[in-house]
């Protein structure tokens, strides 16, 4: 059994994330649970706010463990306090927030539904099915171009060189993302790709140029002949 642990959810109240743990624990889902802030966004959002308690698990359960969250949530409905804001929702929104389900909480995403069917308009199984299998051919799509940060990291590989350049190298050429099957792709297109990993060598090589220049200048009074 693989032993990776990816990104299921992410929360910023670690109490909903051990609960959540829990439940799924009950169905026999392992989960890891970690806090990893980021000392550098690699999505280049420039978020504050970006919540970083992960709840982890195998990739294999991904689709299982939302089953078994949306079942869990579902028996929890009636208790759900009448200013909840989804109660505020149109069809339209609620309708959208199925069909975007990875970027809402389970508890959300089971009302919705139990709120559509109240309204008279259901979603049925092979219509949620169809919502997922849609979303993930949106987010398997590549990361828009990323000009500005290609350039970035060309400047900071012939001018710099060093970590920044590795860095953003990296990131272009290798970054990927977790789909909400528990399938990974890659963040940015093939051309981006190609030229993270470009970056990243033209880095490597500058890097060693100049440290090698700078131990020849600092060894230079100790090679003299006497």
């Amino acid at each position: 059994m693989s032993d990776i642990f990816l990104t299921f959810e992410k929360f910023n109240d670690p109490e909903l994330a051990a609960t959540i743990a829990s439940q799924l624990d009950m169905h026999g889902i392992s989960s890891r649970i970690v806090n990893e802030a980021p000392v550098f966004d690699p999505t280049f959002a420039n978020n504050n706010f970006e919540p970083t308690i992960q709840l982890k698990l195998r990739p294999h359960d991904f689709s299982k463990a939302r089953i078994a969250l949306d079942q869990h949530y579902q028996e929890q409905l009636a208790d759900i306090e009448p200013d909840y804001y989804l109660f505020s929702f149109s069809d339209a929104e609620l309708l959208d927030l199925v069909k975007n389900a990875d970027e809402w909480g389970p508890l959300d995403y089971a009302l919705a539904k139990h709120l559509l069917a109240e309204h008279g308009s259901p979603v049925s199984p092979e219509q949620e099915a169809s919502f997922q299998q849609e979303r993930i051919k949106i987010l398997t799509k590549p990361e828009s171009s990323q000009l500005r940060w290609i350039i970035a990291g060309y400047i900071a590989a012939f001018f710099f060189g060093g970590l920044a350049g590795i860095i953003l190298g990296y990131i272009l050429g290798y970054l990927k993302k977790t789909l909400p099957d528990g399938h990974q792709v890659y963040v940015y297109s093939s051309s981006t790709r190609k030229h993270g990993k470009r970056i990243m060598v033209i880095s490597v090589i500058f890097s060693i140029y100049w440290i090698w220049s700078l131990m020849k200048v600092s060894l230079a009074p100790w090679m003299k002949p006497l």
